[in-house]
C-alpha cells in the first residue's frame, strides 16, 4: 500500500458548505517539509508541504518565491516519515501574507512517477 492509498484525516468532501474536490487525483492535507530546488541552478528554497497528490502539490514559503511561474524545479519532501523526490513545473505562486512576504507555491508532477505511470508500466 503506497502513502497516498491510505485515506485522508481531513475527512470527506461531503461536510456541509464544502464543494467536492474535482481534481484527477486525490488530494491529501498531510503536512511535511520540502525544500525546492529550481532548475537548473538554484536556489533551493525551504517550505512546508500543506497538501499533495500524485498530480502535484502545495508548499508555503516564509519569502517570496524566486522564480516565475512555468519554471521546472526539484522537489524533495518528507511527509509522515516517507522522503519522496519528484520534478514538476510551478503552476502557481499565490501571496498569502503581504507584509512578511509569505507565499505558497503550486507544483505540478511532470516525472511520470505518479498512480497513472506506474499502472501503464504494468499493463
Amino acid at each position: 500500500m503506497t502513502s497516498l492509498q491510505i485515506a485522508s484525516e481531513w475527512g470527506t468532501s461531503d461536510m456541509v458548505g464544502i464543494q467536492p474536490d474535482r481534481r484527477i487525483h486525490p488530494r491529501y492535507f498531510w503536512q511535511g517539509t520540502a525544500v525546492i530546488r529550481i532548475l537548473p541552478y538554484g536556489p533551493d528554497v525551504l517550505g512546508a508541504v500543506m497538501d499533495f497528490s500524485d498530480g502535484g502539490c502545495g508548499i508555503e514559503l516564509g519569502m517570496d518565491m524566486p522564480a516565475e511561474v512555468g519554471a521546472h524545479v526539484e522537489v524533495d519532501m518528507n511527509v509522515r516519515g516517507a522522503a519522496l523526490r519528484r520534478m514538476g513545473v510551478l503552476r502557481r505562486i499565490d501571496v498569502i501574507r503581504r507584509i512578511e512576504r509569505e507565499t505558497r507555491a503550486g507544483i505540478e508532477f511532470i516525472d511520470g512517477k505518479g498512480a497513472k505511470a506506474r499502472q501503464a508500466r504494468f499493463a
